[in-house]
């Protein structure tokens, strides 16, 4: 299937590893012209060495205020444009919670307020100032796609993660309706992606393997997810396809969850 996206620009977040390096492959394989960016030149140099042509990367901070306007404006001077925006970038933050609490010990007391506000910052302000400074450009050409990678930890409450993360990802599903209902007359869509357990690199230095193993087989399909099940799906949200599904919250959990 065609899914019409060839030759479009997109600029993802958290590119250098997990989830968003996956979403960047499987947008650039449909033929986008992909900006990768994180807070090191450390992964990104992977997706510049696949098609120097088709992948740029450009070191952004999402904890900085100006970090993903900054990231935005990169990709645009790149590539001419910005026709969708993946925000995979984030941080798992230091306490533990949900499902994991028993084991970790760890709660929402021993959050400090610098560590609740970074990890806000990274998780939400970042990926809401990348969108706002990616739909008026994307307003232009009347065409665009926010897709929010968010997480089944927003929905149960921790998941293995602290209070702090729970509700990044919570608070950017209404972001995602939000910003849905504005930019909609503007030819935009946004969505919302939240994945379950999923094989990563955030995943695993923060459980461990028994731990991990133990959870996913409480999930329906009895294991974890792959990054390239969640980027597959991304990639079918930012194509023509998609055009009339926005506000929607996209579940990738293995059947972990039921919302």
């Amino acid at each position: 299937m065609d899914l019409g996206i060839t030759d479009r620009v997109a600029l993802v977040t958290g590119a250098s590893s997990g989830i968003g390096e996956a979403c960047a492959v499987a947008l650039a394989v449909e033929g986008c012209l992909v900006v990768g960016t994180d807070i090191s030149k450390d992964g990104l140099e992977r997706l510049e060495a696949r098609d120097p042509r088709r992948f740029r990367s450009v070191v952004a901070d999402l904890a900085d205020p100006e970090g993903p306007a900054r990231a935005v404006a990169r990709t645009v001077e790149h590539f001419g444009g910005i026709d969708i925006l993946v925000c995979a970038g984030g941080v798992f933050g230091t306490a533990r919670g949900g499902v994991f609490t028993a084991e970790a010990g760890s709660a929402a007391s021993e959050i400090s307020p610098d560590d609740w506000n970074h990890t806000l910052n990274v998780n939400l302000r970042g990926s809401f100032l990348a969108a706002q400074a990616a739909i008026p450009i994307m307003a232009k050409k009347h065409w665009g796609r926010v897709i929010l990678i968010s997480s089944v930890s927003g929905q149960m409450g921790g998941f293995g993660a602290g209070a702090d993360y729970a509700a990044s990802k919570a608070a950017l599903g209404g972001m995602a309706r939000s910003m849905a209902l504005t930019a909609g007359p503007s030819g935009i869509t946004v969505n919302c992606v939240n994945p379950g357990m999923i094989e990563s690199p955030m995943l695993l230095n923060n459980h461990d393997t028994s731990s991990t193993d133990r959870v996913a087989g409480q999930a329906a399909m009895r294991r974890l997810g792959q990054r390239e099940e969640v980027a597959a799906m991304v990639t079918v949200l930012a194509s023509e396809q998609a055009a009339y599904v926005t506000g929607t919250h996209l579940d990738i959990n293995g059947g972990y969850y039921f919302g």
